[in-house]
């Protein structure tokens, strides 16, 4: 009697062999959970060394991403930390570069605010251009700096906390004596000692008693204007009387930090601060809020501009992580093929079918992200530790970065697994019947492979072999080298990055050397007039064949598109001037006064030749100085990459009221002489502030840059190793892939050398196509970089995009002969192939 499921069900019972209903035969075919992992642990260890491959370039790539990502926030931390330990001020009252004021009065003129009860705290400051002489038996080390008297007795809330980083603090013993705390990024970067001695300007000798640092100079350079020197440039902190006689200015200061009450609206406390000073102080003199220091403004833009820079590397390595994650699933899948067709024939659910491989593609995404939190630490320590010695801070905090790493280990996960959906999906989607099919007719199609038949290619079959395997697998191939391009356009972009650095310094030195590479620049403490003592003395100083004496101020020019701060220079422009800048635009010779801007600031003001900018600068009245705004044409534009450099013939100097008033002299060695015993000449002259050769003033850059780029190196070599790690993965998988055409050629006498030649052909014909794709990916990204990232974190430089030579050397040996030299990691393999078991298992 023939019955229907449900009869046999209720006769039988859920479990008879008769017919058992649909859900219970789903259960039973359905493997369990520890037959999953069984299988999924099998299918690791068969593939074990691609499976460790794979695992590293997840670690890598996640370890990367989180160690980059982690060090933003560590530094925002810091900077915050930093600047609340130190009490900094809130408002900073600063005089024209080059003058003072006098202490008590500008005191005065503070306090006599509308709401002197928003006032917390003031501090004064006295800053004096110095040469400072640290020579040690070891090294001479002789640089231009800044001594900076500051308060160390008198009652009253501590602003802007000078923080002893060793040694002891200045006490009220030191008042008025030659006692300094050097500076801890100059002191770190040059390997000096906790205390000694040491010279300034005038042979002066002075006893440093330890290592300090001040909000105020948190990054030296943009405090100081030596560029991006710390390494050249030496900050000095002394008592206040000591400074004001060393700089032969009693009572008088640069500066004073204001701290507001809590609570106090900053651009209220500011307007009314603005509105005493114009009424009470005799002197040109800016209020600036924190936020709008430069150096403030330099540190926290920085950080976002790193952290996009971080974010696109790191994100090209994990998108090469995850080609190689999808080459190596799919490639997985195919090797089950089989066995999925056997499963999907004997009734199996194919969500069940696509467990397995999906099983193993998390294994491998967890080892990768767990080896990866190793190298995410790993990194986080080794960029701290660059960060740290680059911007010595009183604050450093590195707290592990839960919400990164989380962030790290589930994108890694995700892109595995994403993709490895596709590759499974397409599997269990075949006919069970093609799924089962062995032997040449498995596929449907020769991939691309066909269209080379129609081609008179060279050589016999063998030849032709390589580049027919690369065009019979199109999905493998662009796969293959879609991750490898990841990696080589990163390199690219690191490597690019370097160039483009290094690139633009040259530009800079040429035009900073110009015709009178030899000579010295020396910077007076005060405003000397033209024929003073000071002066003749630099002039008649033995070695010195020429001496030019010019000005330095600092200004603001403003256009309609934007405005920003300039170091103004005021020499001789004229053709036998012992150096000017290279008109690249307009003409240095004018018949009125006139602006030489770089071509930055003419990009950025959205001028030309012959325009006019509004330019506010100091003018001389009486005794003192006042703020102006003049309506200045530019007359030229220089080449120099740095945008705040800016040029006025001397003979214009009466546009400040300052003619025959001078602050710098330009001196050019006689032939023959020693610069540094001509140097050292001028160190002991009264009245000199700093000497300083042009040509060691690029020295300190390309040094310094140099510290910079520390970071991309741990890039460059993080990226050079996944590079290598991809390449090695699918020469491996392609080795095991291939085995039964290999043994068959073994079979029939072709030596391993030669299927060990074809494997290599082929992987550098892919190597070819992935460093094509990457350099212009790369050349690509490295513009975007250069043209829209830079210009926010470095306003004040002009990149230009410039790849080396070498650059391209590089990627062409990384992306093409290690990527085809990879195949021999497989040689012995082949060697110890057995043949005929070969051939008898894949069939």
């Amino acid at each position: 009697m023939v019955t229907t499921t449900g009869e046999r069900g209720t006769a039988g019972g859920a479990g008879a062999p008769g017919g058992p209903r649909t859900a219970d035969r789903t259960d039973r075919v359905a493997p369990r959970p520890g037959l999953w992992a069984r299988w999924s642990v099998r299918d690791l260890r068969r593939r074990w060394l691609q499976v460790a491959a794979i695992a590293l370039v997840i670690a890598l790539g996640t370890g990367t991403y989180t160690g980059l990502m982690s060090s933003a926030e560590w530094r925002r931390t810091s900077y915050d930390a930093s600047y609340a330990a130190s009490d900094v001020h809130d408002l900073l009252v600063e005089t024209v570069e080059g003058t003072t004021t006098d202490g008590g009065e500008l005191r005065a003129a503070i306090a006599a605010v509308e709401h002197p009860e928003w006032i917390a705290g003031v501090t004064t400051a006295l800053a004096v251009p110095v040469q400072v002489d640290a020579s040690t038996p070891d090294e001479q080390i002789l640089v231009p700096g800044r001594l900076v008297g500051v308060e160390v007795t008198g009652p009253g809330v501590e602003v802007d906390r000078i923080t002893v980083v060793d040694g002891r603090p200045l006490a009220a013993g030191d008042d008025g004596q030659p006692v300094v705390l050097m500076d801890e990024h100059f002191r770190s970067a040059r390997g000096l000692p906790t205390e000694g001695t040491l010279r300034i300007s005038g042979d002066r000798q002075v006893a440093w008693v330890g290592s300090a640092l001040s909000p105020r100079y948190f990054l030296v350079g943009a405090e100081t204007g030596a560029l991006f020197g710390s390494q050249g440039f030496a900050v000095l902190y002394g008592s206040q009387a000591w400074a004001q006689e060393v700089a032969g200015a009693p009572g008088q200061v640069t500066e004073a930090g204001v701290r507001l009450a809590d609570g106090v609206d900053v651009e209220a406390a500011r307007a009314e601060l603005e509105a005493a000073l114009a009424d009470g102080s005799g002197s040109a003199v800016q209020v600036t809020p924190l936020t709008e220091e430069r150096s403030y403004r330099i540190l926290y833009d920085d950080i976002d501009g790193d952290q996009q820079l971080f974010t696109i590397f790191a994100g090209l390595i994990l998108v090469g992580a995850a080609f190689a994650a999808f080459n190596l699933t799919g490639r997985i899948v195919e090797s089950q093929r089989r066995e999925i067709g056997v499963g999907m024939a004997l009734g199996v659910p194919t969500r069940f079918l696509a467990v397995r491989p999906l099983l193993v593609a998390l294994e491998i995404a967890l080892l990768g992200v767990v080896l990866g939190i190793g190298v995410g630490l790993a990194m986080g320590v080794l960029m701290g530790s660059i960060i740290e010695s680059f911007f010595p801070l009183p604050v450093w905090e590195q707290p592990f970065q839960l919400g990164v790493y989380a962030r790290g280990t589930l994108l890694g996960i995700a892109l595995v697994l994403l993709a490895s959906v596709w590759p499974v999906a397409r599997a269990v989607r075949v006919d069970p019947v093609d799924a089962i099919r062995t032997g040449p007719r498995t596929t449907r199609s020769g991939g691309l492979a066909p269209l080379v038949q129609r081609l008179p290619l060279p050589g016999r079959s063998l030849a032709q072999m390589p580049l027919r395997d690369v065009l019979r697998a199109p999905r493998r191939t662009v796969l293959t080298a879609l991750g490898i391009a990841a990696m080589i356009a990163t390199l690219i972009g690191v490597l690019g990055m370097v160039d483009s650095f290094l690139a633009t310094v040259d530009r800079g030195e040429a035009e900073i050397l110009g015709r009178s590479p030899e000579r010295v620049t020396v910077t007076l403490q005060t405003f000397a007039l033209a024929d003073s003592p000071e002066v003749q003395a630099v002039v008649d100083t033995p070695g010195v064949a020429r001496a030019e004496p010019g000005l330095r101020i600092g200004g603001t020019v403003t256009s309609d598109a934007d405005s920003f701060d300039v170091a103004l220079d005021v020499i001789d422009l004229s053709p036998d001037a012992l150096w000017a800048p290279t008109p690249v635009a307009g003409s240095l010779q004018t018949d009125e006064p006139s602006l030489v801007l770089s071509q930055k600031a003419v990009d950025d003001l959205g001028v030309g030749v012959g325009d006019t900018v509004t330019f506010r600068h100091p003018l001389r009245d009486g005794l003192g100085y006042r703020w102006v705004e003049s309506e200045v044409p530019v007359g030229a534009v220089h080449p120099n990459p740095y945008r705040f450099v800016a040029y006025m013939d001397i003979a214009d100097a009466d546009l400040f009221d300052l003619d025959g008033i001078v602050n710098l002299v330009e001196v050019q060695p006689e032939p023959g002489t020693d610069v540094e015993v001509l140097r050292r000449q001028l160190f002991g002259l009264a009245g000199v502030g700093s000497v300083q050769p042009v040509a060691e003033i690029v020295e300190v850059i390309r040094d310094t840059i140099a510290q910079v780029l520390d970071i991309l190196v741990l890039v460059q070599w993080a990226v050079l190793l996944l590079a290598v790690l991809i390449a090695f993965n699918s020469s491996s998988i392609g080795a095991d892939e291939r085995a039964r055409e290999h043994a068959t050629m073994f079979a029939f006498g072709v030596p391993p050398r030669t299927v060990l030649a074809l494997a290599v052909a082929e992987s550098a014909i892919v190597g070819v196509v992935a460093t094509a794709l990457g350099v212009l990916i790369g050349l690509g990204l490295l513009q975007w970089m250069v043209s829209a990232l830079i210009p926010t974190t470095l306003p004040d430089l002009l990149v230009t995009r410039d790849v080396a030579g070498t650059t391209f050397a590089t990627a062409a040996l990384l992306g093409i002969v290690a990527v085809a030299l990879a195949p021999v990691l497989t040689l012995r393999k082949l060697r110890r192939m057995d043949i005929p078991s070969t051939l008898r298992v894949v069939e």
